[in-house]
């Protein structure tokens, strides 16, 4: 995998991390989240988070970030933008510059950085005619209730009045510890409203029809303890089989989301049908007549439940995915779920690797067939699709099926190292092969096809001359893709059942030594040893990733893409796009502040019926900012020039 890419998913991690640790005791059950009172019973997906001392270390950091956001202006690169965009189509600048301050000093009401302080729910469901219901719940920090409360109410009337009149209806509602404001498109067919309101020291904003209603009666009191999410036994059943978390809590009725979908399918296939003409008095084929059986197909789990739980420099997070009874009658359980365990999932990975991921993986061949039969049996007009595609498969040098999916296993890993060197990491992918022999010939035949290709551009394919690696090719890149980031120079080959993808000679000979026992694999891995999870039998998934350097690399990499694309021609005198590659400059500034991270692993089990996640999630003291001298002394020290050392 490129540096890139990596560098892509461990921002997503950090911010998935700091999302679910926005708020943290190091114990906590369901009845420390005070707004799952007001969670109702039929709600699909509900998440908690709620703050604790636990998580003092980690709010300071994520303070230290927001001050980041905060000092870039982001809100004045956006305004250049719109504004350039208005002023380019011959809009009212003047307008727009006095609703834009209108709207600025509105928001600067509410603070936005306690808006969930102390704690937060989000609840949903899917539901006709809207299709979806939305709750959000806050519990701000302490003492500014009141303000962020006007300041919301104030940001909305805004935004009311910038439609034309009685575009809305605006309704408020006041009560003993309550205060409502209903806003409704004027006349509307789909009775949908938004919704914001303060009951006692909760905040509620809610989108849809009557989700809201239904959790400020709640939080009134009325329906009791059984009418709430909580007291269901799904929602018992699953947080039962998991430990306390204190930061967060998370749960999804897949099965229920799945059951609505096919409502809507249906509905989708019947408005469908009813529109068809029919062909000789006889019923039009219904166009639609599949999306059911789609949601049929993917209808596989009953839900997903999870929590984590912060103790200063260490977020454990712990989830389980449960399938339902009849799941393995459905093909895509035999897609995602019939590989086995791994065996010696480590072996290949060299004690030197920094971000190691290893899964049994998804059975290609089984997806490739089953969508080919779900087209053929299921969709309008399927066969002249599916003899369309065969069509396009016999002009292919390579058979898709036979030549590729036929000996592809699913089960894979990857990793990357500082091989050669630190400033030039190297990256491999290791793919399971369920057939040497076929996959021998059919690399035979891209070396073939690929070398055709890169001659005629100064490429080419070659024997890689590994040692103990017999069969490896080279490929030698174009001059014009020799220098992208992490292409470097690719090798491959199949060795002891495995295909090796590497972007240099010397990680894969890393590879190939760790496997052989030649060199230390990463059950020898220090960090991994000291801040890693341990292995068991029934692992499917494990991933290890270094993130102490995630705030350094994310502060060059996106200034440096920004830098790049400015070279493009036209770029400059796009308004819209400049501005955009502002913002991602002062993005890397922001990101350089995520230094605090220092580590996350992650083991999955799953033993037919239900899969078991848990991530750890490693934090780091960040680096002291370099002094400046004080005393004269030091001044004079760090004036004094360094002497070159003398030559022996």
């Amino acid at each position: 995998m490129t540096s890139s890419v990596r560098l892509g998913w461990r921002l997503g991690a950090a911010m998935l991390v700091g999302l679910c640790a926005l708020a943290t005791s190091t114990k906590a059950d369901i009845s420390a989240y005070k707004l799952s009172r007001a969670v109702p019973a039929d709600s699909m997906i509900c998440v908690h988070t709620r703050n604790h001392d636990g998580m003092s270390f980690v709010t300071e950091q994520f303070e230290r970030v927001w001050d980041a956001i905060c000092k870039q202006n982001f809100d004045r690169d956006i305004r250049r933008m719109i504004r350039g965009a208005i002023k380019e189509n011959g809009g009212d600048i003047e307008a727009f510059d006095e609703q834009w301050q209108k709207i600025t000093d509105l928001a600067a009401g509410v603070e936005w950085a306690g808006l969930a302080g102390q704690e937060f729910t989000f609840a949903m469901r899917l539901a006709p005619p809207f299709g979806a219901d939305f709750v959000y719940l806050l519990i701000p920090t302490a003492g500014q209730l009141d303000a962020d409360y006007e300041g919301l109410s104030a940001v909305l009337d805004n935004l009311v009045g910038l439609a034309p009149p009685e575009t809305f209806d605006v309704a408020t509602e006041k009560r003993a510890e309550c205060v409502i404001k209903r806003i409704t498109v004027a006349g509307g067919v789909v009775p949908v409203k938004l919704t914001l309101a303060r009951h006692g020291d909760v905040l509620l904003l809610g989108i849809g029809s009557s989700m809201a209603d239904q959790v400020l009666a709640l939080l009134d009191g009325e329906g009791g303890a059984e009418a709430t999410l909580a007291s269901t036994e799904r929602f018992k059943k699953a947080f039962a089989q998991l430990p306390d978390g204190a930061d967060s809590m998370y749960f999804i009725e897949v099965g229920k989301l799945m059951e609505q979908g096919r409502a809507f399918a249906e509905m989708g296939a019947a408005a469908a049908a009813a529109e068809a003409p029919a062909v000789e008095g006889e019923p039009a084929p219904n166009p639609l007549g599949f999306l059911p059986k789609i949601v049929d197909a993917l209808d596989i789990w009953e839900y997903v439940a999870g929590v984590s739980s912060t103790d200063g420099l260490q977020t454990r997070t712990e989830e389980i995915v449960l399938l339902r009874d009849d799941a393995k009658s459905r093909p895509l359980y035999k897609v995602f779920y019939s590989n086995p365990p791994l065996k010696q999932p480590l072996k290949y990975i060299p004690a030197i690797a920094t971000d190691v991921s290893v899964n049994s993986g998804i059975d290609l061949h089984a997806l490739y067939t089953e969508a080919i039969r779900f087209v053929r049996d299921e969709v309008p007009e399927g066969d002249e699709m599916i003899a369309q595609w065969d069509a396009v498969r016999a002009e292919m040098p390579i058979d898709v099926e036979q030549d590729l999916l036929s000996w592809i296993d699913g089960s894979m890993a990857t990793f990357s190292a500082p091989i050669p060197t630190p400033f030039l990491p190297g990256s491999v992918w290791i793919l399971k092969v369920s057939d040497e022999e076929k996959a021998n010939a059919a690399l035979q035949q891209l070396c073939v096809l690929l070398d055709s290709l890169l001659v005629e551009q100064n490429g080419g394919v070659e024997d890689a001359e590994l040692e103990g690696a017999e069969g490896f090719k080279r490929v030698i890149l174009p001059p014009m893709f020799a220098m992208i980031p992490g292409l470097g120079r690719p090798i491959f080959g199949i060795k002891g059942g495995h295909l090796f993808i590497g972007n240099g000679p010397e990680i894969v000979t890393s590879a190939l030594e760790a496997g052989a026992g030649q060199a230390d694999n990463f059950t020898k891995n220090e960090r991994f040893l000291a801040e890693g999870l341990p292995l068991s039998a029934q692992v499917v998934a494990f991933s290890f990733q270094d993130l102490s350097k995630l705030g350094e690399q994310l502060g060059q990499i996106l200034p440096a893409i920004a830098f790049g694309m400015r070279m493009m021609p036209d770029v400059s005198n796009n308004p819209m796009l400049s501005g955009l590659l502002g913002i991602l400059t002062k993005a890397g500034n922001v990101c350089k502040e995520l230094d605090f991270f220092k580590s996350t692993c992650s083991v999955t089990t799953f033993d037919g019926r239900q899969a078991y996640c848990t991530t750890l999630t490693n934090y780091q003291e960040p680096p002291k900012p370099k002094s400046s001298p004080t005393t004269e002394d030091d001044e004079a020290q760090a004036a004094a020039p360094v002497e070159e050392p003398v030559a022996l």
